[in-house]
C-alpha cells in the first residue's frame, strides 16, 4: 500500500466511504458524487482529492468531463494491509492466551 495512514485517514469520513461504495458501482463525475452526497462541487472536488492521495480513487478524461472511480489496486492493497494488521494481533493474542493457560 503506498500509505496505509492516509487510505485509513481518508476512510474515516463517512461521506468518503459513500463516494467509495458509489464508485465501486461505476464511474461518476465530481457533480454527480456532491449531488449523491449533498455537498457543493467544490466539496466534493476536496474529498475526491483526498480518496485520490489515498490512492483509493483514480481519474480519467473523457473529453472535457473527468470521470472518477475506485482504484482497485488501491482498495487490494488496503484490504491486504488490514488483513496482515489484523492477523498479527490475533496471533499476539493467542500466544497470549495460550501462555496464560
Amino acid at each position: 500500500m503506498r500509505d496505509s495512514e492516509a487510505a485509513l485517514r481518508a476512510l474515516a469520513h463517512p461521506g468518503r466511504r459513500r463516494v467509495l461504495e458509489l464508485l465501486a458501482r461505476d464511474e461518476r463525475t465530481s457533480g454527480s458524487l456532491a449531488a449523491a452526497c449533498g455537498w457543493t462541487k467544490p466539496a466534493a472536488s476536496q474529498q475526491l482529492k483526498v480518496l485520490r492521495e489515498a490512492g483509493l480513487v483514480e481519474v480519467r478524461a473523457d473529453g472535457n468531463r473527468r470521470l472518477y472511480r475506485a482504484r482497485r489496486q488501491g482498495l487490494a492493497e488496503l484490504r491486504a494491509f488490514l488483513d496482515e494488521f489484523w492477523l498479527a494481533r490475533l496471533a499476539v493474542l493467542e500466544d497470549e492466551i495460550r501462555g496464560s493457560r
